[in-house]
């Protein structure tokens, strides 16, 4: 037993560095999107395409890698996936055109598509349910790291160096951390056997998870959670923060790095407190409310002063982590041996929604004026009112299921 507490530890660090990376490479496009925009000459239209075919590539392989999970395991699925999170740092930081880059983000987002899902299911069958959100609440917030160094250390180094050393780096710790997988991950803990491990790969080993009734209450709500998140701190904040109040990479960088540590810190609470009051429901409509009123407020504010920008995104950044707590919610109305499965179908409309998202709201942005020298800040209030209307109607859809199995 001692043993096996140790080998889920150094588990979880491997989890948790793989996670960091993956939320790096998704998020680094967030703080660079000004430069990348002048310096490819991107439309906003086509850097809302650049920022969301990471999430497309990301979501379109989660439930054939869930089901390749159920079958093979997390160990072998997960080392061999995130190799092309390595192939696509270095074509990125070798990229000379928009398309280049295009296609090196598809390889990220396939890559990184393994890193959560993955960790979630071993935490399923290395620790108890009761530990579920704690545990996902700690990888979230750990792994946030990686968002973290994307902003205000991401511009930095960019400013002193181009952000293509950047990316240089990032391959070599991935590499790293695809090793680190191998070594370290285990299936199972010792005499643990699965039912369903080697059951084939079809159509209906998917449809199974449509049976369970509340998830699709729940998909409306997967589509809009994290996207609505991302669509600031990984697209759109750092042009809206120099295009309508004027702030250079430095500060930019400083206000998402803060709403970075924001998101961080509302994971482990929102994690928190999903299992002390064992109501993801309720957790997960308080944290949708906070976001909604956020969005809006950003919508009409015209002219505001600096520190109220800080404090706004801050905000922004801890509700929006209220994600921990759908994801939890999800892990209640399934089986273990369906769990692969059943994340996997849920983070397909997780990160598909990111891709819509960000790819309307650059069609909204580049449709009312917007160019590769910047936007104005009417385009921006639409695109984030745009958003709030959306996860509305989502959190009012969500509100008809309940958090007790429905299926099988």
């Amino acid at each position: 037993m001692e043993k096996q507490k140790y080998q889920f530890f150094y588990i979880m660090l491997v989890l948790c560095a793989g996670y960091t990376v993956s939320q790096f490479l998704r998020t680094s496009i967030g703080v660079l999107s000004p430069s990348l925009m002048n310096d490819f000459n991107i439309n906003p239209n086509n850097m809302g395409l650049l920022g969301g075919v990471f999430f497309l590539s990301f979501a379109l392989f989660q439930i054939p890698a869930g089901i390749l999970i159920d079958r093979y395991g997390p160990r072998n699925v997960m080392t061999i996936t995130i190799t092309f999170a390595v192939l696509g740092s270095i074509l990125f930081a070798l990229s000379d055109s928009f398309y280049e880059l295009l296609v090196a983000r598809v390889f990220m987002g396939l890559g990184c598509s393994i890193c959560l899902m993955g960790s979630l299911v071993l935490i399923t069958r290395w620790s108890n349910r009761k530990n579920f959100s704690k545990l996902a609440g700690l990888i979230l917030a750990i792994g946030g790291i990686g968002g973290l160094l994307a902003t205000s250390p991401l511009s930095f180094l960019s400013e002193l160096y181009g952000w293509k050393l950047s990316f240089w780096i990032a391959s070599i710790i991935t590499f790293l951390v695809m090793i680190l997988y191998y070594l370290v991950i285990r299936d199972t803990r010792e005499g643990i056997v699965l039912n369903n491990e080697k059951k084939s790969i079809s159509l209906k080993n998917i449809l199974i998870i449509f049976k369970e009734k509340n998830f699709k209450f729940m998909i409306p709500m997967s589509l809009m959670s994290y996207s609505s998140l991302v669509v600031i701190l990984g697209l759109w904040g750092a042009p809206y923060l120099k295009d309508s109040h004027g702030l250079d990479i430095i500060e930019r960088g400083q206000i998402l790095m803060l709403m970075a540590i924001s998101w961080n810190i509302g994971s482990f609470f929102f994690g928190r407190l999903s299992s002390i009051f064992r109501s993801y429901k309720s957790v997960v409509t308080f944290g949708a409310l906070g976001v909604i009123i956020l969005l809006v407020l950003l919508s009409i504010i015209t002219n505001t002063a600096h520190v109220y920008l800080y404090i706004l995104f801050c905000a922004l950044g801890f509700f929006g982590a209220f994600s921990v707590a759908l994801i939890s919610h999800y892990q209640v109305l399934f089986d273990k041996e369906y769990m692969g499965r059943a994340l996997s179908t849920a983070n397909f409309f997780n990160f598909g929604g990111v891709f819509l998202i960000q790819w309307l709201t650059g069609k909204i942005i580049y449709s009312m004026g917007g160019n590769s020298a910047g936007a104005s800040e009417l385009a921006y209030r639409i695109a984030f009112l745009f958003v709030a209307i959306l996860l509305f109607i989502s959190l009012i859809i969500y509100l008809f299921s309940n958090e007790k199995k429905k299926h099988f």
